[in-house]
Order: C-alpha cells, then structure tokens, then sequence
C-alpha cells in the first residue's frame, strides 16, 4: 500500500514544474528544483533574492572577457553556471566536487545550461590518486537508522589542480575553493597554479581550523582585497599583486 501510495505522488510531482530561471546582476541560469531538498530550494531563494554572499556573486559578474574559472566545491553548480552565462562575455568554468547528492544536481543543472561548464566528480587534495573517505549527510530521515538525517560514507579518488590543468593544457585566471576546511590541501594541490603569471584573483571561504592559507596566499604573491566576517568562517578575496 505504501509503495502504491508513493507511487501516486510520483505521478503528481511529475507534473509540476522542475526548473527555475535564475537571473542575478547579468547573469542568468536554469536550475533543477528538488521539492525533497529543502536545501537547495532555499539555496536558490536566497540566490535569486540577492540574500546569498552579494560579494561573491558580484565578483563572478565582474570576470574578465576571456576569464578561465576553476570552481572548487561547486556543489549543486550554482556558481559554475551563473559565471559562465554573462551575455557577450566568454568564460570558462570547471567546477570541481566529491559530493555524491549536489554533483547529481550539478551534472544536471550543466545539461539544462548547454553544457556551458565543465564538471569533474574528484575531491580536489594536495595530490592525486589517493582513495579516500567522504562522510556526507543524506538529508533524509529515516527512524530505523539514524533519529534524524542519515549520514553515509563512500570513497572517491583525490585529484590535485596543478595535475589536472596539466594534463588538460589550461591554466586559471580565477578560482574559488569552498571546502570546508579543505583549503590548504587544495592550496598545496596548486602550486604551480598559484605561482603562475595567469592567476589573478583567488575567493577562499576559509574555515577557523584553516588559518595557514593566509600564509600560504601571502608566500604566493597574494595580498587580501576584501574579507567578510561570518559565524564560523570568512569569505576572502585574494589578489596577485
């Protein structure tokens, strides 16, 4: 009776509709709207309102003509596909995430953009080929396993930036990381990158734990052109000077 029952409710939700037009500053993507993941849909509310990161935001409308963006931790790919949508601009992005759930929504959220970005499914780390362990949380409650969310783990393979622009023969104007916590093993993956006459400006959401980027941007040639403070963590954007 159950599976009947949800059966029903499949049918119905398959006519509702799926996707929501973004349009932010200039910019201007589709998006999968998933009714399961509350998420998401306050994510994009929050987007669309202006409520989320305005720094942010206004920064990947202000890349350059020309501009190659690495996205690093680009979740369900909200970033990825507002950046690479400005009218008369062409930007390149590659978004990168080891999140099972968001890169579903990010592969599907590039396929309703006409594959404008590029994705690869990898946890971005100092080195690559490592197998490790990501623990995430499903978002979903089921009582016989956990009292609230379940969390789960799966393996995935590391993959450093400096070996992937290498082996695909391009080199970034901007990037962003947004880890969590992550940042320096991504900083160290990212040498070469860091230390390049292309790069130009870095965000970082750098966690508490994480202070050593600072040292490692400022060893690199970057000094800081802005910086909000939040809760448990701060938005940094780096320069080359």
């Amino acid at each position: 009776m159950l599976l009947r029952l949800y059966q029903m409710f499949a049918r119905i939700f398959r006519v509702l509709p799926k996707t929501r037009k973004v349009r932010l500053h200039d910019m201007e993507a589709t998006f999968f709207v998933p009714i399961n993941n509350h998420y998401v849909c306050n994510d994009l509310a929050d987007i669309e309102q202006k409520r989320r990161e305005p720094e942010l935001y206004r920064w990947l409308r202000d890349l350059d003509d020309g501009a190659i963006f690495f996205d690093v931790g680009t979740s369900y790919g909200q970033e990825s596909a507002l950046a690479s949508s400005p009218p008369g601009k062409q930007v390149r992005v590659f978004g990168f995430d080891c999140g099972l759930y968001q890169s579903h929504f990010c592969a599907l959220n590039r396929k309703l953009n006409e594959d404008r970005y590029k994705f690869t499914f990898a946890a971005i780390s100092e080195r690559s080929g490592d197998l490790i362990t990501i623990t995430a949380n499903s978002d979903t409650h089921i009582a016989a396993l956990h009292k609230k969310n379940v969390p789960y783990e799966y393996e995935v393979m590391t993959l450093a930036l400096d070996d992937f622009a290498r082996a695909n023969a391009v080199m970034p104007s901007h990037l962003k990381i947004d880890v969590d916590g992550a940042e320096v093993g991504v900083l160290k993956g990212a040498r070469e990158i860091l230390a390049s006459d292309a790069i130009k400006e870095v965000f970082i959401e750098v966690d508490k734990d994480s202070m050593a980027v600072f040292d490692i941007m400022e060893s690199n040639g970057f000094e800081v052109r802005w910086k909000i403070q939040k809760a448990n963590n701060v938005d940094v954007l780096f320069s080359k000077v």
